[in-house]
């Protein structure tokens, strides 16, 4: 059964989206490594983890997860920091605050995020199971292959289910 957020994170998703799956790209390590100095060059306390199929040097979106860890309280003190390098975010919750941007024709998704949420706690653990289980991970990749060309809400279905097959075990 899928959590609330993911719940309401497929409810967002435009029908007609369609999801492209790209062999992994040796290019996104230069641009982690890039815009990961620039965080640390402004924000050097705060730990900042690439995560995602790119990090795990998979296919997937070609796109790249960059997530700041902050304590939710801290957000307006970093925020503004964050803006003047990334401008202004595409979105804000609670728990999060996410930037959206191109860089070397990947898509970069930057998150300001609080690494004690029950979303991210959630999102760590599948990376960390999927970091260190080799027969999993190839599951996974073979799952994302599978569903390219079809509808993104589809696609992020299948992952979030696969996600808790995996946190269930």
């Amino acid at each position: 059964m899928l959590s609330w957020d993911e719940e309401d994170y497929l409810n967002k998703i435009p029908e007609d989206k369609v999801v492209k799956i790209f062999p992994y790209s040796k290019e996104i390590e230069g641009i982690v490594e890039e815009i990961t100095n620039k965080i640390s060059s402004v924000l050097p306390k705060l730990k900042v983890k690439h995560m995602g199929a790119s990090s795990l040097k998979m296919s997937g979106q070609g796109d790249v997860d960059i997530y700041i860890f902050s304590n939710q309280k801290d957000f307006d003190k970093y925020k503004p920091v964050l803006v003047r390098i990334f401008g202004n975010p595409k979105s804000e919750k609670y728990d999060s605050i996410a930037w959206k941007f191109e860089d070397k024709n990947h898509e970069v998704e930057l998150y300001l995020t609080d690494p004690t949420s029950i979303p991210m706690q959630r999102q760590m653990k599948v990376f960390e199971i999927l970091r260190d289980d080799l027969i999993l991970r190839k599951e996974y990749e073979e799952l994302k292959a599978n569903m390219n060309g079809k509808t993104f809400k589809e696609y992020q279905r299948k992952k979030y289910e696969f996600y808790h097959k995996i946190l269930d075990k």
